[in-house]
């Protein structure tokens, strides 16, 4: 696992006491909330994963139909998108960033679920330490495979009314929206927004993924 990952993708005193003491409690239930919060995903995806009644290869597309509404439902696709695009996001009409967020998810969705959601089933995953404040945290996770083999992956999330959104996944030190913020930029200045955009839609379309199996996910 880790090679593919590098290679496809290379955060008065007694008063005051009192004081001290209840942040470094709200800091500490933040911690683990985010740290459930991120383990849970990853169990629930890890039991569709490794469903034995979804393992038939007549049941493949409702498994990554599943996975994809599960992934969809918990990351904050939008936000991802808009930060992949950075500067290029302001001069976009609302229809091309509800296009543009759209041909992202689908891209993103893909690239997790081979990056980290297949490698739930048969990978050891520990929750290393959790870094929060009042709307940001990072959890660290580390996968371990068979061989011992460790790739340290971080989630990145915001503070949403009442919950933990993720916004970004660092693989071994290399972000996804990073990644693909370098590589849409790249595309716009040499080409053009329209080049970038068709390209997604290409290579949606020779994947195989789309909106058919986004049905009911967000």
């Amino acid at each position: 696992m880790p090679s593919v990952l590098r290679s496809s993708v290379r955060a008065g005193i007694f008063c005051g006491t009192i004081a001290v003491g209840l942040v470094v409690f709200a800091a500490s239930a933040f911690a683990s909330e985010t740290t459930d919060q991120v383990k849970t995903e990853l169990d629930q995806l890890a039991a569709i994963v490794k469903d034995p009644a979804l393992q038939e290869k007549a049941k493949e597309e409702a498994r990554k139909s599943m996975v994809k509404e599960r992934i969809l439902r918990w990351f904050d696709v939008q936000e991802m998108a808009r930060r992949s695009l950075a500067s290029h996001w302001v001069k976009r009409s609302a229809q091309e960033r509800k296009e543009f967020v759209e041909l992202f998810g689908d891209l993103f969705v893909e690239s997790y679920t081979t990056l980290v959601v297949d490698h739930l089933g048969d990978q050891q995953v520990s929750y290393l330490s959790d870094n929060t404040d009042a709307q940001d945290a990072v959890v660290k996770t580390k996968f371990l495979s068979k061989r011992n083999e460790p790739t340290f992956v971080d989630f990145t999330l915001l503070h949403r009314g009442k919950a933990w959104v993720p916004y970004d996944v660092v693989i071994d030190d290399v972000s996804i929206v990073g990644n693909y913020r370098k590589q849409f930029d790249k595309v716009i200045r040499d080409q053009s927004y329209d080049a970038l955009v068709k390209k997604m839609r290409l290579k949606r379309e020779s994947e195989g993924l789309g909106p058919t199996a986004k049905k009911g996910a967000m």
